[in-house]
């Protein structure tokens, strides 16, 4: 392992590389850790220091409870969750601040992140639209969870995290990709609708969760596919009324 001029290793993203990203791998269990040592480093401030205590050690409540495989019930959306866990969500909300107190923003990086995946989403919005689909308005945002990624939410905010969601080193035809098959699952999943559906052959004849994926990657461009025959339909950003069923 090669140290650099913190002393940090180079597993231990320093906070300027946190601040651009650099978290994104970083289980966030393991950030209350990585603030103990940029505070030994020689950063400080009130906040980091609460996260750095966050960590769970050989005593307090928080360890008994994991020894024990009980969970620490509070008020919050992370109720019932196990003590490890409710670490991680506590470091995830806890960071950004942490950064700021230290003199690094997270934010442009961030918005210029999501400003990206929105950017794709846009481009599968125009065929939910032209298919009777818009009232499906789909916004960016972070998921609660590791690695960190960006997920389509439906209207009302809500969204599935289940699949692998879009990630900083998605870039061109592979982020339209990504962000083009989140959208169908999200569909799928949450009113389970299936979409796009090949106007010729249908969807699978057994089940919505069935059959091909509905997005493939073709000469560097993502198309989309019907699900039940795998035959392409029209690039991501090109459907038409008549080569999918309509609302």
């Amino acid at each position: 392992m090669s140290i650099d001029k913190f002393g940090l290793g180079n597993w231990w993203p320093r906070p300027d590389q946190a601040a651009v990203g650099a978290l994104d791998h970083l289980p966030s269990d393991q950030w209350p850790m990585l603030a103990a040592k940029w505070l030994a480093a020689g950063f400080d401030s009130p906040l980091l220091r609460q996260l750095a205590e966050l960590r769970i050690g050989r005593h307090g409540p928080a360890s008994e409870a994991v020894s024990r495989g009980l969970s620490i019930v509070g008020s919050s959306e992370n109720d019932h969750v196990s003590a490890e866990f409710r670490v991680a969500f506590q470091a995830l909300d806890l960071m950004p601040d942490v950064l700021r107190s230290i003199g690094f923003d997270p934010a442009p990086a961030d918005e210029a992140f999501m400003a990206r995946c929105q950017g794709a989403l846009e481009v599968v919005q125009h065929d939910l639209d032209v298919t009777g689909y818009g009232r499906y308005r789909m916004r960016a945002r972070f998921g609660r969870g590791w690695p960190a990624a960006v997920y389509p939410a439906m209207p009302d905010g809500s969204y599935w995290g289940g699949g692998e969601g879009m990630s900083r080193e998605d870039d061109g035809p592979w982020l339209l990709f990504r962000a083009a098959d989140l959208v169908s699952a999200t569909l799928k999943e949450i009113p389970e609708i299936e979409w796009p559906v090949c106007a010729v052959h249908g969807g699978h004849p057994g089940s919505i969760w069935d059959g091909e994926e509905p997005v493939s990657l073709i000469d560097d461009m993502a198309w989309w596919q019907c699900t039940n025959t795998g035959h392409p339909l029209a690039p991501v950003g090109q459907l038409a009324a008549n080569i999918v069923r309509t609302l």
